[in-house]
């Protein structure tokens, strides 16, 4: 395997002098490796203890009774450890949905907003229209007035 990650773990059981014995050690090993090239069999593919004794077919018992329990858990823990593809997606998964709802709030608020503001924009609007009516009928009582009249004298004070 080619693949950087499996090529840690190799390298990381050479320097350590542990043997890879036929069997479960053997087991892991090859699961660590379809995992990190995102080739599992038995699993979904994320790369944790649990998911690689089930790729292996072992126990957890089985596995941390290994020697190469500590060299595995050792990469798994680093920050920089290997990840298939099915951990990287699920991870962008997760930050997408986190952005999503934060978008989806915004815009709510933003429409509650924007409904808020047009229920002033309509009092406003109801208002001005009955005090425009007002002031029509005022001044079709001043025409009318003008009208039988002929002349004006002076003008009635209103409010």
């Amino acid at each position: 395997m080619n693949d950087p990650a499996a090529l840690r773990l190799r390298h990381a059981l050479e320097n350590s002098g542990i043997p890879v014995r036929p069997g479960p050690d053997q087991a892991l090993v090859h699961a660590f490796e379809r995992i990190v090239t995102g080739n599992p069999e038995h699993t979904r593919g994320a790369l944790n203890v649990s998911t690689l004794c089930t790729e292996a077919g072992i126990s957890r018992a089985t596995y941390y009774r290994s020697p190469l329990a500590k060299i595995i858990t050792g990469l798994l823990r680093t920050p920089d450890a290997p990840r298939p593809q099915i951990d990287t997606l699920t991870a962008d998964i997760a930050r997408l949905k986190k952005a999503d709802r934060a978008l989806r709030s915004q815009h709510a608020a933003e429409q509650r907003e924007a409904r808020a503001t047009i229920a002033a924009y309509a009092n406003h609007i109801q208002t001005l229209s009955l005090r425009n009516a007002e002031l029509e009928a005022e001044n079709a009582t001043l025409h009318e007035s003008l009208r039988q009249e002929g002349t004006v004298a002076s003008l009635p004070v209103t409010r």
